[in-house]
């Protein structure tokens, strides 16, 4: 057997021979020649299902293009390929099916890396951390994630998941700061990590084969071998050398078409068949409100006919879009002409209703937003008179809403059965993106002329209350955080105000006291601390086609085909409990939007070097997308809470302390004043705060 492994090796040493001879200066520098002694030994009977490069998990390290195959069908020439052995187990065996990942041609482009290193210390090895992310720009960073075409490091950070202490479940999490861009290749790389008496951590046996071309005996980790040098050769181009290196792989994020390509089907083929007129709709109830409602004066109940993609014949909860057999993998509808009806409803201020009664002049001004709701909740939290009214009533709007079905009320159980293992993920994303059609068909009714406007309910004396030629969106929470996949895709709604928003849940529920009630369900069915990071990070694959992290790169730029650039004002609460600021600016930076300077009061923010690579708004009033934050201090003059909102932090678990800011900006006087000049047609954002932060519920800027 020696005999056959040194025979192994020799050929493996002429073969690098010739290669070198045909590199260039640098390629020679980069290659180690293969040691004529040394056989490393590898256990790869699971090499046909998982990467052998992180032992800890089959999935380690996450994501990879060790679980991608070749397709000519592909716009990256990719698909992945996860088998249903690499898919994680619930505590009862139930597998996961990896069939709709597989559908995709690459990874999220907000995907966290993950992998394993043991008895890594943070402060030893100098890791980029969110509390200053310029140390990622470091020449020396020793964590580096880097686009493969073009050698652009990547702004990032790192963290230990503070979820557990126990050193089996503990991983490596590395975050974009920016989202990545679609279709493109990445490499990361870890080199001089440290353990915490600052002594060099050795690299796997089966990296350490490939980093020093020693051979090894499994023919499955020398087949993968060419791939590795491709790493290490891009790598040293970006001046990172192989021998400092611990840990390198790569992997391909979705191209757009993955990502927006079903959504954009089912789209087009619903406003075909409008053929220019108007959706279906009833009216089920007006009640009116004027003399018991100081700020709401009328309310109006009714359903939309949609076109259904679903499986089922009412899209209810649970179900998932439907395939024929038709070889386009794009959804259809039942029959070819299934439908669904989605109800919803409308709110008219008092105010829209007293000004188009006494004028003739006034009648159809009132603007019309749609509005979107909080987590898991439904279209009468656009009822709300506290901030809602109050904001329709002050500037004459008007609202209309939907439940977002798929995350909506009505969809808790399905969500409860997905985490616990025994619901297929994709049901939710699915039900979304038909959800989103609903949305379309509703701002349509809104704007087409033959559409709620000719009808009584929306009428005084005869006349439209409402100016249809504008459709805006406001949405809070959730609403912010599926507002702006609705906004990317829909052809008949401008800009949107989204307000305490995020994108990526995988990044969000860790931070979220609101994922305390549904990691309930998670834990027990996933005892294990990083199968649950792995199993959220699966997620976010197909969430993506739901929600703001699939569509950020191209909702105020690049937009999707056959959809105008829109513009959207970000309502940020700092230390928001339940939606982390921290996605709030990742979104910033990935949509290249600015933000209100000085947006914090000084050394508020968790960043020492605060709002990296993010631009300031240069002058008011600013015509187009910008960031603002909304900050109630640390107290004690706060109004709700003299504990205040403390700075919150920085590892991945929720704030705890202090009182949840999330539903500040929504109520603040002069955030309402903002919101309703950017629902105008040129995107118009004031200046509310003068040379200030903007500051809530009293605080006057003065840390003690």
């Amino acid at each position: 057997m020696a005999l056959v492994f040194r025979a192994k090796n020799i050929i493996l040493g002429i073969a690098l021979i010739g290669s070198l001879a045909a590199c260039s200066d640098s390629d020679d520098q980069n290659a180690v020649a293969i040691g004529a002694d040394e056989i490393i030994s590898i256990e790869d009977s699971s090499a046909e299902v998982c990467d052998l490069l992180d032992a800890a998990k089959c999935l380690l390290p996450f994501p990879s293009n060790f679980f991608t195959r070749k397709s000519d069908t592909t716009d990256n020439g990719l698909l992945v390929n996860f088998s249903k052995e690499a898919m994680l187990a619930n505590a009862s065996g139930i597998v996961g099916d990896s069939a709709e990942l597989n559908r995709n041609d690459g990874f999220s482009p907000g995907t966290v890396m993950i992998t394993q290193v043991p008895d890594l210390d943070m402060e030893a090895t100098g890791a980029p951390r969110l509390i200053d992310l310029s140390d990622s720009r470091q020449d020396d960073s020793p964590i580096v994630v880097i686009n493969a075409a073009t050698g652009e490091r990547q702004l990032i950070w790192s963290e230990l998941d503070a979820n557990t202490d126990k050193e089996a479940e503990l991983s490596l999490l590395i975050r974009v700061a920016k989202n990545l861009q679609d279709g493109q290749r990445y490499i990361v790389a870890l080199r001089n990590m440290k353990n915490a008496t600052g002594e060099m951590i050795p690299p796997t046996e089966l990296f350490r084969a490939y980093r020093d071309n020693v051979s090894t005996d499994s023919d499955a980790a020398e087949a993968r071998r060419p791939a590795m040098e491709d790493i290490f050769s891009v790598l040293l181009s970006a001046n990172i050398a192989r021998e400092d290196l611990y840990l390198a792989w790569d992997f391909t994020v979705s191209s757009t078409r993955s990502l927006s390509e079903r959504i954009l089907h089912m789209r087009d083929t619903a406003f075909a068949a409008l053929a220019g007129g108007t959706p279906e709709f009833t009216i089920d109830s007006v009640e009116d409100l004027s003399m018991t409602d100081e700020n709401w004066g009328r309310r109006i109940e009714g359903t939309i006919t949609i076109p259904n993609f679903m499986d089922s014949d009412d899209a209810s909860a649970g179900s998932s879009l439907f395939y024929a057999d038709d070889g386009d993998a794009l959804p259809d509808r039942m029959n070819g002409d299934n439908t669904t009806v989605q109800p919803f409803i409308c709110n008219i201020s008092n105010q829209s209703l007293d000004l188009a009664s006494k004028s003739a002049a006034s009648g159809g001004a009132t603007r019309v937003y749609l509005y979107g709701h909080g987590l898991l909740g439904t279209r009468y939290q656009s009822t709300n008179g506290a901030h809602q009214g109050a904001l329709a009533n002050r500037f004459d709007l008007m609202n209309c809403a939907m439940d977002f079905i798929g995350m909506a009320e009505t969809d808790v159980e399905n969500a409860i059965a997905i985490l616990q293992g025994v619901k297929d993920f994709s049901s939710l994303p699915d039900r979304t993106q038909q959800g989103f059609i609903g949305w379309m068909y509703l701002a349509e009714l809104l704007r087409h002329t033959d559409g709620f406007a000719t009808h009584e309910a929306f009428q005084v004396e005869g006349r439209s209350v409402y100016d249809g030629t504008h459709v805006y969106y406001y949405g809070n929470s959730e609403g912010g955080i599926l507002g702006g996949a609705l906004l990317a895709t829909a052809p008949n709604i401008e800009n949107g105000v989204l307000g305490v928003p995020g994108m990526n849940y995988s990044l969000l529920l860790r931070r979220s006291v609101d994922f305390d009630l549904y990691a309930a369900f998670l834990r027990p069915a996933y005892p294990d601390v990083l199968d649950q990071t792995l199993l959220l990070s699966l997620y976010q694959m197909l969430w993506d086609r739901g929600e703001n992290n699939g569509y950020a790169n191209h909702l105020v730029s690049d937009p999707l085909p056959n959809t105008p650039a829109k513009n959207v004002l970000l309502h940020v609460a700092f230390g928001d409990h339940q939606v982390t600021h921290i996605s709030a600016e990742i979104m910033a930076r990935t949509m290249g939007i600015p933000l209100h300077q000085p947006a914090l009061v000084e050394r508020r923010h968790h960043d020492i070097n605060p709002f990296v690579e993010q631009m300031a708004i240069s002058t008011y009033p600013h015509m187009g997308s910008a960031l603002v934050y909304y900050d109630g201090g640390p107290g004690p003059n706060d109004e709700w809470d003299d504990t205040g909102t403390h700075v919150p932090p920085v590892v991945n678990v929720p704030p705890r302390t202090g009182n949840d800011p999330h539903e500040r900006p929504r109520r603040d006087p002069n955030a309402m004043e903002q919101i309703s000049g950017f629902m105008s047609p040129n995107s118009t954002v004031i200046n509310v705060c003068g040379p200030m932060p903007c500051l809530v519920d009293g605080w006057d800027g003065v840390l003690e």
